[in-house]
Protein backbone atom coordinates (compact mmCIF):
# COMPACT_ATOMS: atom_id res chain seq x y z
CA UNK A 1 0.00 0.00 0.00
CA UNK A 2 1.29 3.46 -0.95
CA UNK A 3 1.54 6.01 1.85
CA UNK A 4 0.59 9.53 0.83
CA UNK A 5 1.56 12.24 3.32
CA UNK A 6 -0.48 15.39 2.75
CA UNK A 7 1.27 18.68 2.27
CA UNK A 8 2.05 20.89 5.25
CA UNK A 9 0.16 24.11 5.77
CA UNK A 10 2.24 27.10 4.58
CA UNK A 11 3.89 29.26 7.21
CA UNK A 12 1.56 32.17 6.39
CA UNK A 13 -1.40 30.00 7.39
CA UNK A 14 0.28 29.01 10.66
CA UNK A 15 0.94 32.67 11.48
CA UNK A 16 -2.66 33.58 10.67
CA UNK A 17 -3.97 31.20 13.35
CA UNK A 18 -1.37 31.17 16.16
CA UNK A 19 -3.95 29.91 18.66
CA UNK A 20 -3.77 26.48 16.99
CA UNK A 21 -0.79 24.12 16.98
CA UNK A 22 0.91 23.33 13.68
CA UNK A 23 -0.65 19.87 13.87
CA UNK A 24 -4.18 21.28 14.05
CA UNK A 25 -3.44 23.89 11.39
CA UNK A 26 -2.35 21.11 9.03
CA UNK A 27 -5.63 19.27 9.65
CA UNK A 28 -7.65 22.41 8.92
CA UNK A 29 -5.63 23.35 5.84
CA UNK A 30 -5.90 19.91 4.26
CA UNK A 31 -9.67 19.93 4.79
CA UNK A 32 -9.82 23.23 2.87
CA UNK A 33 -10.90 25.07 6.01
CA UNK A 34 -8.87 28.21 5.53
CA UNK A 35 -10.78 31.23 6.84
CA UNK A 36 -11.89 32.25 10.32
CA UNK A 37 -15.53 31.96 9.23
CA UNK A 38 -14.99 28.42 7.90
CA UNK A 39 -13.15 27.41 11.09
CA UNK A 40 -15.92 28.81 13.30
CA UNK A 41 -18.60 27.02 11.28
CA UNK A 42 -16.64 23.75 11.33
CA UNK A 43 -15.87 23.69 15.04
CA UNK A 44 -19.19 25.19 16.15
CA UNK A 45 -22.10 23.94 13.99
CA UNK A 46 -25.24 25.87 14.80
CA UNK A 47 -28.74 24.49 14.23
CA UNK A 48 -30.32 27.84 13.44
CA UNK A 49 -27.52 29.05 11.14
CA UNK A 50 -26.30 25.85 9.44
CA UNK A 51 -29.57 23.98 8.82
CA UNK A 52 -30.94 25.58 5.67
CA UNK A 53 -34.52 26.69 5.03
CA UNK A 54 -36.40 23.66 3.64
CA UNK A 55 -38.35 25.86 1.27
CA UNK A 56 -35.16 26.49 -0.69
CA UNK A 57 -35.63 23.00 -2.15
CA UNK A 58 -37.35 23.15 -5.51
CA UNK A 59 -40.91 21.82 -5.29
CA UNK A 60 -41.13 22.02 -1.48
CA UNK A 61 -43.86 24.66 -1.35
CA UNK A 62 -46.00 22.73 -3.84
CA UNK A 63 -45.48 19.47 -1.94
CA UNK A 64 -46.42 21.03 1.41
CA UNK A 65 -49.55 22.63 -0.05
CA UNK A 66 -50.67 19.27 -1.46
CA UNK A 67 -50.01 17.40 1.79
CA UNK A 68 -51.86 20.00 3.86
CA UNK A 69 -54.80 19.65 1.48
CA UNK A 70 -54.72 15.86 1.95
CA UNK A 71 -54.65 16.25 5.73
CA UNK A 72 -57.53 18.73 5.75
CA UNK A 73 -59.67 16.57 3.47
CA UNK A 74 -58.72 13.39 5.33
CA UNK A 75 -57.41 11.79 2.15
CA UNK A 76 -55.59 8.48 2.38
CA UNK A 77 -51.85 9.17 2.45
CA UNK A 78 -49.29 6.42 1.87
CA UNK A 79 -45.57 6.64 2.52
CA UNK A 80 -43.55 4.58 0.06
CA UNK A 81 -40.07 3.83 1.39
CA UNK A 82 -36.97 1.80 0.72
CA UNK A 83 -35.67 -1.23 2.58
CA UNK A 84 -32.23 0.00 3.66
CA UNK A 85 -31.39 1.98 6.81
CA UNK A 86 -31.80 5.30 5.00
CA UNK A 87 -35.15 4.19 3.61
CA UNK A 88 -36.64 2.94 6.89
CA UNK A 89 -35.35 6.02 8.73
CA UNK A 90 -36.91 8.25 6.06
CA UNK A 91 -40.21 6.38 6.31
CA UNK A 92 -40.27 6.67 10.11
CA UNK A 93 -39.46 10.41 10.04
CA UNK A 94 -42.40 11.13 7.74
CA UNK A 95 -44.76 8.78 9.62
CA UNK A 96 -43.95 10.36 13.00
CA UNK A 97 -44.39 13.83 11.50
CA UNK A 98 -47.77 13.04 9.98
CA UNK A 99 -48.92 11.53 13.28
CA UNK A 100 -47.76 14.67 15.10
CA UNK A 101 -49.85 16.71 12.64
CA UNK A 102 -52.97 14.71 13.42
CA UNK A 103 -53.08 12.18 10.57
CA UNK A 104 -54.68 9.14 12.19
CA UNK A 105 -53.50 6.28 10.02
CA UNK A 106 -50.81 7.16 7.48
CA UNK A 107 -50.21 4.12 5.30
CA UNK A 108 -46.78 2.62 4.75
CA UNK A 109 -45.37 0.48 1.97
CA UNK A 110 -41.80 -0.81 1.98
CA UNK A 111 -41.10 -3.29 -0.83
CA UNK A 112 -39.59 -6.71 -0.30
CA UNK A 113 -35.96 -6.51 -1.37
CA UNK A 114 -35.89 -10.05 -2.75
CA UNK A 115 -39.30 -10.13 -4.48
CA UNK A 116 -39.77 -6.52 -5.61
CA UNK A 117 -36.43 -4.73 -5.64
CA UNK A 118 -35.74 -1.04 -5.13
CA UNK A 119 -38.33 1.66 -5.74
CA UNK A 120 -41.92 1.63 -6.94
CA UNK A 121 -43.36 -1.32 -8.82
CA UNK A 122 -46.60 -1.69 -10.74
CA UNK A 123 -48.12 -4.36 -8.46
CA UNK A 124 -47.62 -2.20 -5.39
CA UNK A 125 -49.22 0.80 -7.12
CA UNK A 126 -52.27 -1.29 -8.00
CA UNK A 127 -52.40 -2.58 -4.43
CA UNK A 128 -52.31 0.94 -2.98
CA UNK A 129 -55.01 2.01 -5.43
CA UNK A 130 -57.21 -0.79 -4.15
CA UNK A 131 -56.60 0.55 -0.64
CA UNK A 132 -58.04 3.90 -1.77
CA UNK A 133 -54.75 5.82 -1.79
CA UNK A 134 -55.13 9.45 -2.81
CA UNK A 135 -51.56 10.54 -2.26
CA UNK A 136 -48.26 8.61 -2.28
CA UNK A 137 -45.15 10.26 -0.85
CA UNK A 138 -41.96 8.42 -1.76
CA UNK A 139 -38.91 8.67 0.49
CA UNK A 140 -35.39 7.71 -0.61
CA UNK A 141 -36.73 6.39 -3.92
CA UNK A 142 -38.87 7.16 -6.95
CA UNK A 143 -36.73 9.44 -9.12
CA UNK A 144 -36.29 6.77 -11.84
CA UNK A 145 -39.74 5.12 -11.66
CA UNK A 146 -41.29 6.56 -14.82
CA UNK A 147 -43.89 3.98 -15.80
CA UNK A 148 -44.93 3.26 -12.22
CA UNK A 149 -45.68 6.93 -11.58
CA UNK A 150 -47.56 7.17 -14.86
CA UNK A 151 -49.64 4.20 -13.69
CA UNK A 152 -50.39 5.89 -10.36
CA UNK A 153 -51.47 9.03 -12.17
CA UNK A 154 -53.79 7.04 -14.44
CA UNK A 155 -55.38 5.55 -11.30
CA UNK A 156 -56.05 9.01 -9.86
CA UNK A 157 -53.19 8.97 -7.34
CA UNK A 158 -50.91 11.97 -6.89
CA UNK A 159 -47.26 11.11 -6.24
CA UNK A 160 -44.81 13.36 -4.42
CA UNK A 161 -41.24 12.11 -4.89
CA UNK A 162 -38.61 12.89 -2.28
CA UNK A 163 -35.23 11.43 -3.19
CA UNK A 164 -31.51 12.18 -3.16
CA UNK A 165 -30.24 9.90 -5.93
CA UNK A 166 -28.75 11.01 -9.23
CA UNK A 167 -31.31 11.98 -11.86
CA UNK A 168 -31.47 11.17 -15.55
CA UNK A 169 -32.02 13.78 -18.24
CA UNK A 170 -35.73 13.05 -18.00
CA UNK A 171 -37.65 13.09 -14.71
CA UNK A 172 -40.85 11.18 -13.82
CA UNK A 173 -44.21 12.85 -14.39
CA UNK A 174 -45.00 13.08 -10.69
CA UNK A 175 -47.16 15.70 -8.99
CA UNK A 176 -43.92 17.18 -7.71
CA UNK A 177 -40.28 16.10 -7.32
CA UNK A 178 -38.05 17.10 -4.41
CA UNK A 179 -34.44 16.16 -5.11
CA UNK A 180 -31.53 18.57 -4.64
CA UNK A 181 -29.95 17.27 -7.87
CA UNK A 182 -32.81 18.32 -10.16
CA UNK A 183 -32.25 21.15 -12.61
CA UNK A 184 -33.12 24.56 -11.26
CA UNK A 185 -32.80 23.53 -7.61
CA UNK A 186 -31.03 26.24 -5.61
CA UNK A 187 -30.66 24.42 -2.32
CA UNK A 188 -27.14 25.28 -1.08
CA UNK A 189 -26.19 21.71 -0.04
CA UNK A 190 -26.68 18.76 -2.37
CA UNK A 191 -25.33 15.82 -0.34
CA UNK A 192 -28.28 15.12 1.96
CA UNK A 193 -29.22 11.52 2.67
CA UNK A 194 -32.70 10.36 1.68
CA UNK A 195 -33.64 10.89 5.32
CA UNK A 196 -32.08 14.35 5.13
CA UNK A 197 -34.46 15.30 2.30
CA UNK A 198 -37.37 13.74 4.21
CA UNK A 199 -36.34 15.69 7.30
CA UNK A 200 -36.52 18.91 5.28
CA UNK A 201 -40.06 17.98 4.22
CA UNK A 202 -40.95 17.24 7.85
CA UNK A 203 -39.59 20.62 8.95
CA UNK A 204 -41.48 22.42 6.18
CA UNK A 205 -44.75 20.70 7.15
CA UNK A 206 -44.31 21.32 10.87
CA UNK A 207 -43.44 24.98 10.35
CA UNK A 208 -46.39 25.49 8.01
CA UNK A 209 -49.02 23.82 10.18
CA UNK A 210 -47.83 24.04 13.77
CA UNK A 211 -45.30 26.86 13.98
CA UNK A 212 -45.15 27.15 17.79
CA UNK A 213 -44.38 23.47 18.38
CA UNK A 214 -42.44 22.80 15.20
CA UNK A 215 -38.86 23.36 16.39
CA UNK A 216 -39.05 21.16 19.52
CA UNK A 217 -40.57 18.24 17.60
CA UNK A 218 -38.34 18.53 14.54
CA UNK A 219 -35.30 18.35 16.82
CA UNK A 220 -36.57 15.04 18.22
CA UNK A 221 -36.28 13.68 14.67
CA UNK A 222 -32.59 14.53 14.41
CA UNK A 223 -31.43 11.24 15.95
CA UNK A 224 -33.10 9.21 13.19
CA UNK A 225 -31.83 11.65 10.55
CA UNK A 226 -28.26 11.36 11.85
CA UNK A 227 -28.37 7.55 11.88
CA UNK A 228 -29.48 7.49 8.22
CA UNK A 229 -26.88 10.05 7.17
CA UNK A 230 -24.09 7.97 8.71
CA UNK A 231 -25.46 4.58 7.59
CA UNK A 232 -25.87 5.79 3.99
CA UNK A 233 -22.26 7.03 4.04
CA UNK A 234 -23.05 10.60 3.08
CA UNK A 235 -20.27 13.22 3.35
CA UNK A 236 -20.11 14.57 6.91
CA UNK A 237 -19.46 18.14 5.88
CA UNK A 238 -21.42 21.40 6.08
CA UNK A 239 -25.14 20.76 6.75
CA UNK A 240 -24.70 17.02 7.22
CA UNK A 241 -22.07 17.76 9.87
CA UNK A 242 -24.56 19.91 11.77
CA UNK A 243 -27.35 17.35 11.39
CA UNK A 244 -25.14 14.56 12.72
CA UNK A 245 -23.57 16.56 15.54
CA UNK A 246 -26.97 17.63 16.87
CA UNK A 247 -28.42 14.22 16.04
CA UNK A 248 -25.89 12.45 18.27
CA UNK A 249 -26.85 14.83 21.06
CA UNK A 250 -30.51 13.95 20.60
CA UNK A 251 -29.75 10.22 20.32
CA UNK A 252 -28.06 10.26 23.73
CA UNK A 253 -31.43 11.28 25.20
CA UNK A 254 -33.77 9.81 22.58
CA UNK A 255 -37.43 9.46 23.42
CA UNK A 256 -38.01 6.66 20.89
CA UNK A 257 -38.15 3.26 22.69
CA UNK A 258 -36.91 1.44 19.58
CA UNK A 259 -33.65 3.40 19.50
CA UNK A 260 -33.23 2.96 23.25
CA UNK A 261 -33.45 -0.83 22.89
CA UNK A 262 -31.37 -0.92 19.71
CA UNK A 263 -28.52 0.90 21.46
CA UNK A 264 -28.80 -1.42 24.44
CA UNK A 265 -28.55 -4.58 22.34
CA UNK A 266 -25.66 -3.02 20.37
CA UNK A 267 -23.69 -2.48 23.58
CA UNK A 268 -24.01 1.31 23.39
CA UNK A 269 -24.49 3.17 26.67
CA UNK A 270 -25.30 6.79 25.73
CA UNK A 271 -24.22 9.57 28.09
CA UNK A 272 -24.42 13.35 28.05
CA UNK A 273 -20.97 14.70 29.01
CA UNK A 274 -21.88 18.40 28.74
CA UNK A 275 -25.42 19.66 28.28
CA UNK A 276 -26.31 22.37 25.80
CA UNK A 277 -26.23 25.81 27.41
CA UNK A 278 -26.48 28.26 24.52
CA UNK A 279 -28.10 26.18 21.79
CA UNK A 280 -24.92 24.30 20.85
CA UNK A 281 -25.04 20.53 20.33
CA UNK A 282 -24.65 18.68 23.66
CA UNK A 283 -21.39 16.78 24.06
CA UNK A 284 -21.92 13.01 24.34
CA UNK A 285 -19.92 9.80 24.37
CA UNK A 286 -21.53 8.75 21.07
CA UNK A 287 -19.62 8.76 17.80
CA UNK A 288 -20.13 7.84 14.17
CA UNK A 289 -18.39 4.47 14.56
CA UNK A 290 -21.02 3.37 17.07
CA UNK A 291 -23.70 4.22 14.52
CA UNK A 292 -21.83 2.94 11.47
CA UNK A 293 -20.87 -0.41 13.01
CA UNK A 294 -23.57 -0.84 15.65
CA UNK A 295 -26.94 0.66 14.76
CA UNK A 296 -26.76 1.02 10.96
CA UNK A 297 -25.91 -2.63 10.17
CA UNK A 298 -28.70 -3.87 12.43
CA UNK A 299 -31.30 -1.66 10.74
CA UNK A 300 -30.00 -2.81 7.36
CA UNK A 301 -30.05 -6.47 8.44
CA UNK A 302 -33.84 -6.42 8.73
CA UNK A 303 -34.25 -5.80 5.00
CA UNK A 304 -31.28 -7.95 4.03
CA UNK A 305 -32.31 -11.12 5.85
CA UNK A 306 -36.09 -10.77 6.14
CA UNK A 307 -38.27 -7.69 5.61
CA UNK A 308 -37.47 -4.07 6.45
CA UNK A 309 -40.85 -3.65 8.14
CA UNK A 310 -39.26 -4.95 11.35
CA UNK A 311 -36.76 -2.06 11.39
CA UNK A 312 -39.49 0.45 10.52
CA UNK A 313 -41.79 -0.87 13.25
CA UNK A 314 -38.93 -0.64 15.74
CA UNK A 315 -38.32 3.03 14.93
CA UNK A 316 -41.95 4.14 15.20
CA UNK A 317 -43.19 2.07 18.13
CA UNK A 318 -43.95 3.78 21.44
CA UNK A 319 -44.34 0.42 23.19
CA UNK A 320 -41.23 -0.59 25.17
CA UNK A 321 -42.10 -4.32 25.27
CA UNK A 322 -42.57 -4.40 21.50
CA UNK A 323 -39.29 -2.52 21.07
CA UNK A 324 -37.43 -5.15 23.11
CA UNK A 325 -38.79 -7.99 20.93
CA UNK A 326 -38.07 -6.19 17.66
CA UNK A 327 -34.54 -5.18 18.70
CA UNK A 328 -33.74 -8.80 19.55
CA UNK A 329 -35.19 -10.00 16.23
CA UNK A 330 -33.14 -7.48 14.30
CA UNK A 331 -29.99 -8.35 16.24
CA UNK A 332 -30.44 -12.06 15.46
CA UNK A 333 -30.82 -11.20 11.77
CA UNK A 334 -27.59 -9.22 11.95
CA UNK A 335 -25.68 -12.18 13.42
CA UNK A 336 -26.92 -14.38 10.55
CA UNK A 337 -26.04 -11.66 8.07
CA UNK A 338 -22.46 -11.43 9.33
CA UNK A 339 -21.92 -15.19 9.09
CA UNK A 340 -23.37 -15.53 5.58
CA UNK A 341 -21.54 -12.45 4.32
CA UNK A 342 -18.18 -13.80 5.48
CA UNK A 343 -18.89 -17.13 3.79
CA UNK A 344 -19.75 -15.55 0.42
CA UNK A 345 -16.79 -13.13 0.52
CA UNK A 346 -14.44 -16.10 0.99
CA UNK A 347 -16.12 -17.87 -1.93
CA UNK A 348 -15.59 -14.85 -4.19
CA UNK A 349 -11.97 -14.49 -3.09
CA UNK A 350 -11.42 -18.14 -3.95
CA UNK A 351 -12.86 -17.54 -7.43
CA UNK A 352 -10.67 -14.50 -7.95
CA UNK A 353 -7.53 -16.33 -6.82
CA UNK A 354 -8.15 -19.02 -9.44
CA UNK A 355 -8.54 -16.35 -12.14
CA UNK A 356 -5.43 -14.46 -11.06
CA UNK A 357 -3.02 -16.33 -13.36
CA UNK A 358 -5.24 -15.61 -16.36
CA UNK A 359 -5.71 -11.92 -15.73
CA UNK A 360 -3.50 -10.33 -13.11
CA UNK A 361 -4.28 -6.81 -14.32
CA UNK A 362 -8.08 -6.91 -14.13
CA UNK A 363 -9.71 -3.48 -13.90
CA UNK A 364 -13.08 -4.65 -12.56
CA UNK A 365 -14.86 -7.53 -10.79
CA UNK A 366 -18.19 -8.89 -12.02
CA UNK A 367 -19.37 -11.95 -10.05
CA UNK A 368 -22.73 -13.53 -9.30
CA UNK A 369 -24.54 -16.65 -8.16
CA UNK A 370 -28.08 -17.92 -7.73
CA UNK A 371 -27.39 -18.77 -4.08
CA UNK A 372 -26.27 -15.30 -3.01
CA UNK A 373 -29.11 -13.42 -1.25
CA UNK A 374 -29.98 -10.19 -3.00
CA UNK A 375 -30.01 -8.49 0.38
CA UNK A 376 -26.29 -9.07 0.81
CA UNK A 377 -24.88 -8.31 -2.64
CA UNK A 378 -24.35 -4.60 -1.90
CA UNK A 379 -22.54 -5.32 1.34
CA UNK A 380 -20.36 -7.92 -0.35
CA UNK A 381 -19.62 -5.64 -3.31
CA UNK A 382 -18.36 -3.01 -0.88
CA UNK A 383 -16.05 -5.45 0.89
CA UNK A 384 -14.61 -6.81 -2.36
CA UNK A 385 -14.17 -3.33 -3.88
CA UNK A 386 -12.28 -2.14 -0.81
CA UNK A 387 -10.00 -5.17 -0.75
CA UNK A 388 -9.11 -5.27 -4.47
CA UNK A 389 -9.53 -1.53 -5.17
CA UNK A 390 -11.45 -1.98 -8.43
CA UNK A 391 -15.07 -1.28 -9.47
CA UNK A 392 -17.09 -4.28 -8.32
CA UNK A 393 -20.46 -5.67 -9.41
CA UNK A 394 -21.98 -8.48 -7.35
CA UNK A 395 -25.30 -9.96 -8.42
CA UNK A 396 -27.93 -12.54 -7.64
CA UNK A 397 -29.08 -14.67 -10.55
CA UNK A 398 -32.68 -15.75 -10.05
CA UNK A 399 -34.73 -17.45 -12.77
CA UNK A 400 -34.45 -15.06 -15.72
CA UNK A 401 -33.45 -11.98 -13.67
CA UNK A 402 -30.22 -10.39 -12.50
CA UNK A 403 -30.27 -8.10 -9.44
CA UNK A 404 -26.94 -6.38 -8.93
CA UNK A 405 -25.26 -3.99 -6.52
CA UNK A 406 -22.19 -2.04 -7.61
CA UNK A 407 -19.46 -0.30 -5.63
CA UNK A 408 -16.62 1.74 -7.07
CA UNK A 409 -13.35 3.51 -6.38
CA UNK A 410 -12.73 7.26 -6.38
CA UNK A 411 -11.33 7.23 -9.94
CA UNK A 412 -14.38 5.63 -11.58
CA UNK A 413 -17.95 6.95 -12.02
CA UNK A 414 -20.47 4.08 -12.08
CA UNK A 415 -23.39 6.27 -13.20
CA UNK A 416 -21.44 7.50 -16.21
CA UNK A 417 -20.31 3.98 -17.14
CA UNK A 418 -23.73 2.39 -16.84
CA UNK A 419 -25.38 5.21 -18.79
CA UNK A 420 -24.24 3.25 -21.85
CA UNK A 421 -26.27 0.23 -20.67
CA UNK A 422 -29.62 1.81 -19.76
CA UNK A 423 -31.45 0.12 -22.64
CA UNK A 424 -30.70 -3.28 -21.09
CA UNK A 425 -31.96 -2.44 -17.57
CA UNK A 426 -35.45 -2.88 -16.14
CA UNK A 427 -34.43 -0.63 -13.24
CA UNK A 428 -31.33 1.37 -12.39
CA UNK A 429 -30.32 4.07 -9.90
CA UNK A 430 -27.87 5.26 -7.31
CA UNK A 431 -24.74 7.38 -6.97
CA UNK A 432 -21.34 7.65 -8.67
CA UNK A 433 -19.74 5.30 -6.15
CA UNK A 434 -22.69 3.02 -5.34
CA UNK A 435 -25.61 1.96 -7.49
CA UNK A 436 -27.75 -1.01 -8.46
CA UNK A 437 -29.67 -2.44 -11.39
CA UNK A 438 -32.15 -5.13 -12.33
CA UNK A 439 -32.26 -6.73 -15.79
CA UNK A 440 -33.03 -9.89 -17.74
CA UNK A 441 -30.31 -12.52 -17.56
CA UNK A 442 -30.11 -12.61 -21.36
CA UNK A 443 -28.52 -9.13 -21.21
CA UNK A 444 -25.79 -10.11 -18.77
CA UNK A 445 -23.00 -10.76 -21.27
CA UNK A 446 -23.80 -7.56 -23.21
CA UNK A 447 -23.72 -5.36 -20.10
CA UNK A 448 -20.61 -7.05 -18.78
CA UNK A 449 -18.88 -6.53 -22.11
CA UNK A 450 -19.84 -2.83 -22.39
CA UNK A 451 -18.96 -2.10 -18.78
CA UNK A 452 -15.68 -4.02 -19.09
CA UNK A 453 -14.55 -2.04 -22.11
CA UNK A 454 -15.34 1.26 -20.38
CA UNK A 455 -13.52 0.21 -17.20
CA UNK A 456 -10.46 -1.01 -19.12
CA UNK A 457 -10.31 2.23 -21.13
CA UNK A 458 -10.85 4.69 -18.28
CA UNK A 459 -8.59 2.88 -15.82
CA UNK A 460 -5.88 1.92 -18.33
CA UNK A 461 -3.34 4.48 -17.14
CA UNK A 462 -4.65 4.78 -13.56
CA UNK A 463 -2.40 3.55 -10.77
CA UNK A 464 -4.64 0.98 -9.06
CA UNK A 465 -2.37 0.55 -6.06
CA UNK A 466 -4.27 1.34 -2.88
CA UNK A 467 -3.08 4.49 -1.17
CA UNK A 468 -3.35 5.57 2.43
CA UNK A 469 -3.69 9.30 3.04
CA UNK A 470 -1.75 10.51 6.07
CA UNK A 471 -2.63 13.89 7.55
CA UNK A 472 0.73 14.63 9.13
CA UNK A 473 3.85 13.22 10.71
CA UNK A 474 3.30 13.41 14.45
CA UNK A 475 6.16 14.39 16.73
CA UNK A 476 6.61 12.92 20.18
CA UNK A 477 5.65 16.22 21.85
CA UNK A 478 2.27 16.10 20.06
CA UNK A 479 1.30 12.73 21.55
CA UNK A 480 -0.60 14.17 24.51
CA UNK A 481 -4.07 14.85 25.85
CA UNK A 482 -4.17 18.38 24.45
CA UNK A 483 -3.68 17.05 20.90
CA UNK A 484 -6.25 14.33 21.48
CA UNK A 485 -8.86 16.83 22.71
CA UNK A 486 -8.17 19.15 19.75
CA UNK A 487 -8.48 16.23 17.29
CA UNK A 488 -11.84 15.30 18.83
CA UNK A 489 -13.11 18.77 17.93
CA UNK A 490 -12.95 17.59 14.30
CA UNK A 491 -15.63 14.96 15.04
CA UNK A 492 -18.10 13.74 13.85
CA UNK A 493 -15.86 11.79 11.48
CA UNK A 494 -16.99 10.21 8.23
CA UNK A 495 -16.86 10.53 4.45
CA UNK A 496 -15.40 13.95 3.59
CA UNK A 497 -13.99 14.34 7.10
CA UNK A 498 -12.18 11.12 7.94
CA UNK A 499 -10.61 10.61 11.34
CA UNK A 500 -7.07 12.04 11.13
CA UNK A 501 -4.26 9.56 10.48
CA UNK A 502 -0.72 10.26 11.59
CA UNK A 503 2.73 8.88 10.93
CA UNK A 504 5.45 8.09 13.46
CA UNK A 505 8.81 6.91 12.13
CA UNK A 506 11.38 4.60 13.73
CA UNK A 507 9.37 3.60 16.80
CA UNK A 508 11.05 0.77 18.70
CA UNK A 509 9.11 -2.37 19.58
CA UNK A 510 9.37 -3.26 23.29
CA UNK A 511 6.85 -6.12 23.08
CA UNK A 512 4.51 -7.61 20.50
CA UNK A 513 1.83 -10.28 20.96
CA UNK A 514 -1.41 -11.48 19.41
CA UNK A 515 -4.73 -10.96 21.18
CA UNK A 516 -8.41 -11.57 20.59
CA UNK A 517 -10.44 -14.50 19.35
CA UNK A 518 -8.27 -16.56 17.00
CA UNK A 519 -5.25 -14.29 17.65
CA UNK A 520 -6.55 -11.94 14.96
CA UNK A 521 -5.18 -8.75 16.47
CA UNK A 522 -1.79 -7.40 17.44
CA UNK A 523 -0.93 -5.65 20.71
CA UNK A 524 2.33 -3.68 20.84
CA UNK A 525 4.26 -1.61 23.32
CA UNK A 526 6.46 0.98 21.61
CA UNK A 527 9.09 3.59 22.36
CA UNK A 528 8.65 6.80 20.36
CA UNK A 529 11.75 8.99 20.09
CA UNK A 530 11.71 12.79 20.14
CA UNK A 531 14.10 15.71 20.12
CA UNK A 532 16.95 15.98 22.65
CA UNK A 533 16.86 12.24 23.39
CA UNK A 534 13.29 12.41 24.68
CA UNK A 535 11.37 9.12 24.63
CA UNK A 536 7.84 8.04 25.44
CA UNK A 537 6.27 4.62 25.87
CA UNK A 538 3.01 4.18 23.93
CA UNK A 539 0.66 1.22 23.69
CA UNK A 540 -0.75 0.31 20.27
CA UNK A 541 -3.43 -2.01 18.90
CA UNK A 542 -3.51 -3.31 15.31
CA UNK A 543 -6.87 -4.88 14.51
CA UNK A 544 -6.78 -7.75 12.01
CA UNK A 545 -2.97 -7.78 11.82
CA UNK A 546 -2.24 -10.83 13.97
CA UNK A 547 -0.57 -12.50 10.99
CA UNK A 548 2.26 -9.92 11.17
CA UNK A 549 3.36 -11.10 14.60
CA UNK A 550 6.07 -13.51 13.40
CA UNK A 551 7.72 -10.85 11.22
CA UNK A 552 8.04 -8.38 14.10
CA UNK A 553 10.68 -8.77 16.79
CA UNK A 554 11.66 -6.94 19.95
CA UNK A 555 13.89 -3.91 19.22
CA UNK A 556 12.70 -3.74 15.58
CA UNK A 557 12.20 -0.16 14.38
CA UNK A 558 8.88 0.41 12.63
CA UNK A 559 7.07 3.20 10.80
CA UNK A 560 3.44 3.36 11.88
CA UNK A 561 0.32 5.00 10.46
CA UNK A 562 -2.21 5.37 13.25
CA UNK A 563 -5.20 7.14 14.75
CA UNK A 564 -4.82 8.54 18.26
CA UNK A 565 -7.53 6.93 20.40
CA UNK A 566 -8.71 6.78 23.98
CA UNK A 567 -8.46 3.49 25.86
CA UNK A 568 -10.72 3.23 28.92
CA UNK A 569 -10.43 0.22 31.20
CA UNK A 570 -11.39 -0.15 34.88
CA UNK A 571 -11.88 3.60 35.20
CA UNK A 572 -8.38 4.26 33.83
CA UNK A 573 -7.89 6.44 30.75
CA UNK A 574 -4.84 6.30 28.49
CA UNK A 575 -3.87 7.38 25.01
CA UNK A 576 -3.26 4.61 22.52
CA UNK A 577 -2.33 4.22 18.87
CA UNK A 578 -4.84 2.42 16.68
CA UNK A 579 -2.54 1.14 13.93
CA UNK A 580 -3.84 1.42 10.38
CA UNK A 581 -0.66 0.19 8.69
CA UNK A 582 2.96 -0.47 9.63
CA UNK A 583 6.24 -1.46 8.04
CA UNK A 584 9.81 -2.04 9.14
CA UNK A 585 11.81 1.19 9.06
CA UNK A 586 14.43 1.57 6.35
Amino acid sequence: MKWNIKSKAPSAFLKQFPEYSSLICNLLYNRNIKTQKQIDEFFNPDYLDDIHDPFLLKGMKKAVTRIIKAIEKKEKIFIYGDYDADGVCSSSILFLTLKELGVKNPGIYIPDRDKEGHGLNENSIVSLSEKKANLIITVDCGCTNFKEIDLAKSLGIDVIITDHHSLRDKIPNAFVLIDPFQKGDKYPFKELAGAGVTYKLACALLRSINKEKSVPFEKWLLDITAIATIADMMPLIRENRALVKYGLGVLAQTKWPGLQELMKISGIDPKIIHSSKNGEAPLTNLNTQMIGFGIGPRLNAAGRMDHANAAYDLLITKNKEKAVVLAEQINNNNVKRQSLTDKIVKEIESRLNKKELENSNCKFIFEGDSDWPVGLVGLIAGKIARKYNVPTIIYQEKKDLIQASCRSIAQFDLIKAFSKCLNFFDDFGGHKQACGFRMKIKNLSKVKNIFGKIAEKELKDVNMEQSLDIDAEMQLEDINWKSYDCIQNFAPFGIGNLEPKFLVKKAEIISCRTVGNGDKHLKLELIVFGKKSMIKKVNAIAFGMGDKNEALKKENLVDIVFELILNEWNNNRSLEMKIIDLRLSL
